[in-house]
């Protein structure tokens, strides 16, 4: 039997909007603006996807989960061996982000996370556009590096530190199941 393999086309997503408290029924629940589900939130809902986006911008997206786990050494005794227990925590998650800077653009993606360095924002990271599979969480934005080498692309890459658990909705338009941060396991259509 042959592997299942995806890979993204021309049709990633990366997409930010910065959180607003403020706005209108807000809960600290939210994992995407205006609270929508994962399933029903697209790009056009997050502050860059007005003028185009950054996907064009970003060479690589990725959700990185770090495993949280201590391990507790006990020392051989006169009536027992040496024992060693692992006790496991919660993954953390970090969305890794490498682009082409472009801070010539006044409204670039280096420019957006200068401003909104240390802001918690929403984050939308689709590997078929508006389609499953897609993740959506909080981050903590950190601003990006600036200038390079002459005469070369400038690119860099930051590591966002996602805030909570994020919802990720596996499979594709015709079948999918989203898994959330809370735990929740929703299967369709």
């Amino acid at each position: 039997m042959d592997p299942a393999i995806f890979s993204i086309e021309d049709t990633g997503v990366v997409a930010f909007t910065v959180v607003d408290r403020a706005a209108a029924g807000y809960s600290d629940t939210w994992q995407t603006p205006g609270g929508k589900t994962l399933n029903t939130v697209v790009a056009a809902d997050y502050l860059d996807a007005t003028d185009g986006g950054w996907s064009c911008q970003v060479t690589s997206g990725k959700l990185t989960p770090s495993k949280q786990s201590t391990r507790r050494d006990r020392a051989a005794t006169f009536c027992a061996p040496a024992s060693s227990s692992v006790q496991v925590g919660q993954s953390t998650y970090a969305l890794d982000v490498a682009f082409f800077q472009d801070a010539h653009l006044r409204a670039g993606l280096t420019a957006y996370l200068f401003e909104h360095d240390t802001d918690e924002a929403f984050f939308l990271l689709g590997a078929d556009g508006n389609a499953p599979p897609k993740a959506a969480g909080r981050v903590r934005l950190v601003a990006g590096g600036f200038g390079g080498e002459p005469r070369a692309d400038l690119t860099d890459s930051v590591s966002l530190d996602v805030t909570r658990k994020p919802d990720i909705l596996f499979g594709d338009a015709a079948a999918w199941t989203l898994v959330t941060g809370a735990g929740a396991v929703t299967q369709g259509p």
